[in-house]
């Protein structure tokens, strides 16, 4: 056989355009079977993510005990993104983030996760100075169905009724103090009535929380302590009022000089 004569044969078949389309047409086909079944491996393939053995509330720490793992679709794990943690080991030692739970048989999202230092963290630590927490007593009705939620931006209305004891129906209402920042709606044992479902019993509020200035907090203590029918009413708004708040002041200075007169009345200094 002549040597030179196949390498001319050879040329000729590679330098013939169709043949030249033919070899990049099956190499591509090749490059995307290879692509798809890897693409489709790594969807299928199951992968091994932990799990909450418990229900962990928030501040609970993280132990290896309230951790399982459990393998799940890797097209799951891509569906839900970088939130989900996929290492048992990232979350043991770790706490549940404050204003977080973990439901029992959940996955564990680095959102609800937390350094103890950062868990230890409330919605108290960044009060501004010269303010202090006031815990208003409400129902799931004075709460509107429980819509005033922690964030929002509320008013406090001041309701006295009949306060010279005379049965009379004589009523002073009106705006008190407007926008107060609402740190945490709690139930009677002082669960965040919004992070805390085992119970029914917890989705009750029973307390708001929120700061207000420490002349103010003085103010709304001798209102609650005035020993007539008095009432402190928190009013919800709107979207518009707590994206865009305003500072926590007075609104009526003649509800503030009725308060203090009444409670001096009563002793109550």
């Amino acid at each position: 056989m002549d040597v030179n004569q196949v390498k001319t044969n050879i040329k000729r078949f590679l330098s013939n355009p169709n043949t030249l389309t033919f070899i990049l047409v099956i190499i591509l086909i090749i490059i995307i079977y290879f692509v798809y079944n890897y693409l489709v491996n790594k969807a299928i393939s199951p992968v091994s993510v932990p799990y909450a053995i418990n229900q962990l509330q928030a501040k609970d720490e993280i132990t290896s005990d309230d951790v399982g793992t459990v393998k799940i679709s890797g097209n799951f794990v891509t569906a839900s993104g970088s939130g989900l943690i996929q290492s048992g080991r990232t979350v043991v030692g770790k706490y549940v983030a404050n204003g977080y739970q973990i439901p029992k048989n959940s996955f564990f999202y680095t959102d609800a996760v937390a350094s103890e230092s950062e868990a230890a963290t409330t919605e108290f630590s960044n009060i501004p100075d010269g303010y202090t927490i006031y815990r208003l007593p409400v129902t799931f009705h004075s709460t509107y169905g429980c819509s005033i939620m922690e964030g929002d931006y509320i008013d406090l209305y001041f309701k006295a009724k009949d306060v010279n004891g005379t049965n009379s129906s004589n009523i002073i209402y009106g705006l008190f103090i407007k926008s107060i920042q609402v740190l945490k709606v709690v139930d009677k044992d002082g669960n965040d009535v919004f992070t805390n479902t085992d119970d029914d019993d917890q989705m009750v509020p029973k307390y708001i929380e929120f700061a207000v200035p420490i002349e103010y907090f003085t103010l709304l203590r001798k209102a609650s302590l005035i020993p007539a029918d008095t009432e402190l009413i928190p009013v919800p708004r709107n979207a518009g009022y707590s994206e865009n708040p305003e500072d926590t002041t007075i609104a009526s200075e003649a509800i503030e000089n009725f308060i203090l007169a009444l409670s001096s009345s009563y002793g109550i200094e």
